[in-house]
């Protein structure tokens, strides 16, 4: 599994935090641990959710004056919730929600931005293992996403549906080689069509063309293939954050963020598109049971 430095689809944007704690105190909001503290311990017995037990032992830290989360206002950084690599630190980033006043965001966003540092913590420091065999669910997943946000558009869900095999073929590529490390080369293009349950032969002679090493020459390999032949990064990256919102973008890029995302989107909240998990309900189910491993 890679973890990303930036993402590509949101022009940059970090994807982990490097700043110093000098930085971090900066932006930071004054009392702001113990804000989340009392907000969350207000609505304790309202939540009935299996990252419940970790959340609180995680905020019964700060009573002990132990470094476990920041909160802060980062002016131009448009993700709800981050981590310093080198720390360990949660970051929840109230500036993404309009306000650096935590009184005026919902507390529910405030519990699921707490559950998302967490899983975002954990799997950037390797605390739970993601096998590559992962990376199976990843690619069912993305697919289903894609049929129902670009399936009417290309054809997919009519005459072109003879088209979506080699689309799980060129997204499960994309996910071996970009988001888990596995080298471009004939080796993995035949590991994913074994998972796309295909004859690789159909694509030996053209799968030269095709670039899987980052979002942007996937995006480029839709096109190129006829699969979605026109799409540009733009007009992607624009469909996604439409249809599921920018914090949902990271999750194309990055599996740690995939799997942060999708937790949270078990929650009321508006962190995450909380319908997507209806998409597909057992590759969803799936990639809880990889989620409550970190919260057990």
């Amino acid at each position: 599994m890679i973890i990303k430095e930036n993402f590509d689809l949101l022009k940059g944007v970090p994807n982990y935090l490097t700043m110093s704690q000098t930085k971090i105190n900066k932006v930071s909001i004054d009392r702001g641990p113990a804000k989340i503290y009392t907000t969350l311990k207000l609505i304790e017995n309202r939540i009935n959710h299996y990252t419940k037990k970790k959340v609180f032992a995680e905020l019964e830290k700060i009573k002990k004056n132990q470094k476990v989360v920041a909160l802060t206002s980062i002016e131009g950084y448009i993700l709800p919730v981050s981590v310093v690599k080198s720390s360990g630190l949660i970051v929840i980033n109230l500036s993404p929600f309009g306000s650096d006043d935590i009184s005026r965001v919902d507390p529910n966003n405030i519990y699921a931005a707490m559950v998302y540092g967490i899983c975002f913590r954990d799997l950037i420091k390797q605390e739970i293992k993601i096998k590559d065999s992962f990376s199976g669910i990843v690619s069912s997943f993305l697919l289903t996403i894609f049929m129902k946000l670009f399936g009417k558009e290309f054809g997919l869900l009519g005459i072109y549906s003879t088209k979506i095999p080699k689309l799980k073929f060129l997204i499960t590529s994309y996910v071996l080689i970009s988001m888990f490390g596995m080298p471009e080369n004939a080796t993995t293009f035949k590991k994913a069509a074994h998972m796309s349950q295909i004859d690789f032969k159909q694509f030996k002679d053209e799968i030269d063309k095709y670039k899987f090493k980052d979002i942007n020459l996937f995006i480029k390999t839709l096109s190129d293939s006829k699969i979605m032949p026109g799409i540009t990064r733009h007009t992607f990256a624009a469909k996604f954050i439409k249809i599921t919102s920018v914090n949902f973008v990271p999750a194309l890029e990055d599996v740690s963020r995939f799997i942060s995302i999708l937790t949270t989107a078990n929650l009321p909240t508006s962190i995450a598109p909380t319908f997507i998990q209806k998409y597909n309900r057992q590759e969803y189910e799936k990639i809880l049971k990889t989620s409550e491993r970190i919260f057990k």
